[in-house]
């Protein structure tokens, strides 16, 4: 293995290592933020129903209370919750990078030299354009003040 395919090995590998760790930060945040919103919509759910009345009586009113305070179904939400966030964080993350990841792939796998500078040039550039555009503030509209 020459210098320029092991070259372009670690390089493709350290971009999807970069997407890699990114997308599992995102995750963790987006999982959060999922479990701790499917508890509340759980929480904001029973305490609706339970103030709900078919009609009066002391005895369906406690059964309802009973069952809104009984948090048997509560943790679930909450991991499932997590789960979707976690993979839907992962998944946003994945497809704001999709042009890394699939040049990264291709400079792992290609044989060829042509094709190996195309992987890399592409990944280059698109790491270079996904930085300019959310890693800088160039792109954006700063004249908020201004009419």
């Amino acid at each position: 293995m020459n210098t320029f395919n092991a070259a372009t090995k670690i390089a493709s590998a350290l971009g999807l290592a970069s997407v890699a760790i990114e997308g599992h930060d995102i995750a963790k945040r987006t999982a959060r933020r999922s479990g701790a919103k499917a508890s509340t919509d759980k929480f904001v759910r029973d305490e609706i129903g339970a103030s709900k009345l078919n009609h009066e009586s002391i005895k369906h009113s406690a059964s309802k209370d009973f069952f809104a305070d009984g948090n048997v179904t509560d943790k679930f939400h909450e991991v499932f919750g997590t789960i979707g966030g976690y993979i839907s964080g992962f998944a946003k993350c994945a497809w704001n990078n999709i042009f890394t990841i699939a040049f990264g792939a291709v400079g792992l796998i290609a044989k060829s030299k042509p094709v190996k500078t195309t992987a890399l040039l592409g990944m280059g550039l698109s790491i270079l354009v996904d930085t300019l555009f959310n890693g800088t503030s160039l792109f954006e509209r700063k004249d908020y003040l201004d009419k």
